[in-house]
């Protein structure tokens, strides 16, 4: 059995926004403690990891771990119908979710999804990883940095040392963010120096994460992949990325 409310599904349909970016579908394993799901892209490319405490709703009762695979689109589109005040619940009947909304008027709504059959055997491990650098930096800013590297290339070099800096090269332009190690944008620089190139049309679907975070703690390690990760109120979402083949 599992049923469980929100009082405010903003922070959930913010995270569920980004995750669709990059997966599709994905399997979410039903806890005691909450919900989780760690998904890779088609391509391999990036893998998700996401926890949402059961502290976060109103009220939650699951009996039994047990799991359900979602189309995330779908269920996205459901998250955007609830309105300001909105309760949300959730809860699984046989072979679906039922989305039950009530506004704060008394107004009910329900909704009705399938549950899908998700392989969750070929996610790569995330754990295997280490990261010798990392650094708590302004998510919103790193956002402008993507932005800017997009105008002249389709990737962007991630170098950490004394601050962070962001290059990004074209046939005849050039663009580059620097932030000092300390300031208000980039605290708790940590490690050794490193640097990796990664796709900017990834990172930018990863950064729209900054809706609900204001921060993002970045891993990092020579030619190596990178880790993002953000912190809701009562949220973990973290990605790790493939790098880019070095270019010159």
């Amino acid at each position: 059995m599992f049923n469980a409310t929100l009082a405010d599904a903003t922070e959930l349909r913010n995270i569920i926004d980004t995750v669709s970016q990059i997966i599709d579908e994905g399997l979410f394993k039903v806890k005691q403690d909450g919900l989780e799901l760690v998904a890779a892209d088609r391509a391999m490319v990036a893998v998700v990891n996401f926890k949402l405490s059961s502290k976060a709703f109103e009220s939650f009762a699951c009996d039994a771990d047990q799991s359900m695979g979602l189309n995330l689109i779908t269920l996205l589109t459901i998250l955007k119908r609830a309105g300001t005040g909105d309760k949300v619940t959730f809860s699984i009947d046989k072979n679906r979710l039922d989305v039950k909304m009530v506004s704060e008027m008394g107004a009910k709504r329900n909704f009705s999804l399938p549950l899908i059959d998700v392989r969750a055997d070929d996610v790569p491990s995330i754990a295997q990883f280490e990261f010798p650098a990392s650094a708590l930096v302004d998510a919103s800013m790193l956002k402008e940095g993507i932005n800017d590297a997009g105008i002249v290339a389709d990737s962007v070099l991630f170098e950490l040392g004394d601050g962070l800096k962001m290059f990004a090269k074209g046939d005849t332009s050039h663009t580059e963010l620097a932030l000092a190690k300390g300031s208000v944008l980039l605290n708790e620089v940590q490690g050794q120096a490193a640097k990796s190139r990664f796709p900017i049309e990834y990172l930018r679907k990863i950064l729209t994460a900054s809706k609900f975070a204001e921060k993002t703690r970045i891993f990092l390690g020579n030619d190596y992949p990178m880790k993002m990760e953000f912190i809701g109120s009562n949220s973990t979402l973290s990605f790790v990325i493939a790098p880019r083949v070095a270019e010159e």
